[in-house]
């Protein structure tokens, strides 16, 4: 490690330097970076903020290693630098400090996390992020840790006093490109179900919401791999938040996509390893012994139904278990969706 420091004045305040930039480079080599990819680092002045996902320095060394490194590799040095444990555990304190691992900057859209998931595409083929390994289940939990971070950068750097989640979203995404008929591509989506975002239980004929009040939840997402769930109060929704832990964000939160698109690879990757890599602490607030939150069923028409009762727990079914106020669970989000709409719309019309 001496060997490849940069040249420092033989004097006390010199070899200082020299210990805290060797002591910084073994930080880096020991999340798996090589010397040879830390050579890059050696003339620079390393600060202890710098260690972290999506920094200037971080940047640098993936983009050399991207496309050359073996993807696995790529991803285990990640999660290592994220100290990514084998189960979270959604205690506060552990959701905070995962957090603090990616960069302040790291924005949502930043092409970093479009790189992360071609990795992840690469490594896991098919039906793989399924399969019984500590690998593919931190891997799988990492989803809920990356969809924490990027609430998080939103509340920082667009959230003000008494403004909501919701509020602070709209102001990121009001300079964003939204689907129109006309645009080949845009940058998020407001079209995407959110039926899975919107489970309850059912006790003794009794509807049982999410820390036991009512709540419609609706999806946005951004260039389809990052989500954002809010609820009709206009909070963020996540398993493992790093600002209040709550039975509807575990229940019903984010969860990063790493497919590019909905189809069947959205499954092997996104949807699918969640019954066998779930975190437990999740497993157990969403089946409890009292009663089990589920999300609605799909049949969009009685005739689609398979039965009586899953017409029943239709997300479409204005009459059905998951309806309220006369309207199907289907048309509530839809409603609290044309209202984020009108408040991009506003935020656009004062620019002007």
């Amino acid at each position: 490690m001496w060997s490849i420091l940069g040249n420092y004045a033989f004097s006390q305040t010199g070899l200082n330097k020299r210990y805290q930039q060797a002591k910084q480079l073994l930080l880096w080599e020991s999340a798996g970076w090589t010397r040879q990819d830390i050579k890059q680092l050696a003339k620079r002045d390393l600060q202890p903020a710098d260690f972290c996902i999506g920094s200037q320095v971080f940047q640098l060394l993936w983009q050399a290693a991207y496309g050359r490194k073996k993807a696995e590799k790529l991803l285990m040095i990640v999660l290592d630098m994220a100290a990514m444990p084998k189960e979270l555990s959604g205690d506060l304190q552990e959701n905070q400090q995962l957090v603090r691992r990616f960069s302040n900057d790291l924005a949502p859209d930043h092409a970093f996390w479009q790189e992360f998931s071609h990795l992840v595409q690469e490594v896991f083929p098919r039906e793989q992020l399924s399969t019984d390994t500590s690998f593919a289940k931190r891997i799988h939990q990492f989803r809920y840790v990356i969809s924490s971070q990027q609430a998080q950068y939103i509340r920082r750097h667009f959230k003000r006093a008494k403004i909501t989640d919701e509020e602070a979203l709209a102001a990121f995404l009001k300079g964003k490109k939204g689907q129109r008929f006309w645009r080949k591509t845009a940058d998020y989506s407001l079209n995407e179900s959110a039926r899975l975002h919107n489970k309850l239980a059912f006790k003794n004929g009794q509807t049982v919401y999410p820390d036991n009040s009512y709540r419609v939840n609706f999806k946005v997402l951004l260039h389809f791999h990052t989500e954002f769930i809010l609820d009709s109060e206009g909070c963020f929704l996540n398993e493992i938040d790093a600002e209040q832990v709550t039975q509807n964000g575990i229940i019903n939160g984010a969860s990063f996509n790493y497919a590019n698109k909905a189809d069947k690879r959205h499954w092997e990757l996104d949807v699918n390893p969640a019954k066998k890599h779930d975190p437990a602490f999740r497993t157990a607030v969403i089946a409890n012994k009292e009663y089990h939150f589920k999300a609605p069923k799909a049949a969009s028409k009685r005739s689609q139904a398979k039965s009586v009762e899953d017409w029943q727990r239709s997300y479409f079914n204005k009459k059905g278990l998951y309806a309220s106020r006369h309207k199907s669970n289907f048309k509530a989000v839809k409603k609290h969706v044309r209202q984020f709409k009108w408040q991009l719309f506003k935020l656009r019309w004062k620019r002007r």
